[in-house]
């Protein structure tokens, strides 16, 4: 991950966050652009509401080879501009749809999911305004418990969806794919952003402390 990342990734999610606590109904599964989200057996360890953990992100993204600089730079943004709120919004997952917290409140679709090398790998489409279906983009992403504790990477295109994108206009289900045929690595096209990691610890464990 580089700082300019930030520019697609952190610096959106931040803007959301920071408008977050006074969403009320909207976070509501099923409210959004795609309707009810589907089950999915693969997502299922996933549900629930899910609090986004500053230090903990910063640990994984260390050990996933993110310099120290960068982990310092980071940690200063935030420290030095409390106006951003979280790097990433709090998440509910029901089904294969994860809803961010805020005003306007962002959401993911995942399709596509599949499991390979210990992780649920996929696709989502993003929403920064799941009310507002004309503005989205295309994520790959990767799932898994670690500790009892949500990792989710996640990699964004720039830009709006290609119409002629085939998932675009198959509407593949939640659940498809192998590893063998996973392109998560290398996606077609350009302007996608690095992998980026964000941690979670359930809702649970957030207000028993």
């Amino acid at each position: 991950m580089t700082v300019r990342t930030l520019s697609r990734i952190t610096w959106l999610t931040a803007l959301l966050s920071a408008l977050s606590g006074c969403e009320g109904d909207m976070a509501r599964p099923g409210d959004g652009p795609f309707g009810a989200p589907a089950e999915s057996r693969l997502l299922a360890p996933f549900a629930g509401a899910w609090i986004f953990d500053f230090e903990k992100t910063l640990d994984a993204q260390k050990a996933a080879g993110v310099k120290d600089e960068q982990i310092d730079t980071l940690r200063k943004l935030y420290s030095d501009n409390p106006q951003f709120g979280k790097m990433h919004p709090d998440v509910t997952i029901t089904g294969n749809e994860a809803v961010c917290s805020g005003i306007p409140p962002a959401e993911y679709r995942f399709f596509a999911m599949h499991e390979h090398n210990g992780k649920v790998c996929g696709k989502a489409w993003h929403h920064e305004d799941r009310f507002d279906p004309g503005d989205m983009s295309k994520c790959y992403v990767r799932l898994a418990l670690k500790d009892n504790n949500l990792s989710f990477e996640m990699r964004m295109k720039d830009g709006l969806p290609d119409l002629n994108d085939p998932d675009l206009r198959s509407s593949p289900p939640a659940e498809s794919g192998s590893e063998a045929q996973c392109d998560a690595n290398n996606p077609s096209g350009k302007d996608w952003s690095q992998w980026t990691m964000f941690v979670f610890v359930k809702q649970r464990q957030e207000a028993s402390h």
